[in-house]
């Protein structure tokens, strides 16, 4: 195997663990997202900022990591190589999960309070 196809080789499993990994942050935010809607329908008083707030931090957390896994399809099927946006999505669809998911912690802990 020449030296270009064993970087293609790796690039492509990169890009497979990549696509792995958005998948699973995906899960992760659905869920996340069924959590909050739980607890909304839970009864109990929530301040209604706080949780529009969190539905959107987790709602973008889920989109980016959808796009990314999306950009990985479309730059495979189209034999092209995937958009800068990429790395955007790597660092920020984590770092949006974990905020949204420590605000959805606050407000259980705060319906736990009242």
């Amino acid at each position: 195997m020449s030296e270009i196809e064993e970087d293609l080789v790796e690039a492509a499993d990169g890009e497979t663990l990549l696509y792995d990994y958005f998948k699973h942050l995906t899960s992760l935010c659905i869920v996340s997202l069924g959590g909050v809607l739980a607890l909304i329908s839970s009864g109990k008083k929530l301040p209604s900022n706080s949780v529009v707030a969190v539905l959107i931090v987790l709602a973008l957390a889920g989109l980016l990591s959808f796009s990314g896994a999306g950009e990985i399809v479309r730059a495979r099927f189209q034999r092209r190589a995937v958009h800068k946006s990429l790395n955007f999505c790597r660092i920020a669809a984590p770092v949006l999960l974990s905020i949204g998911v420590g605000m959805f912690v606050y407000l259980f802990t705060w319906t736990l309070q009242k």
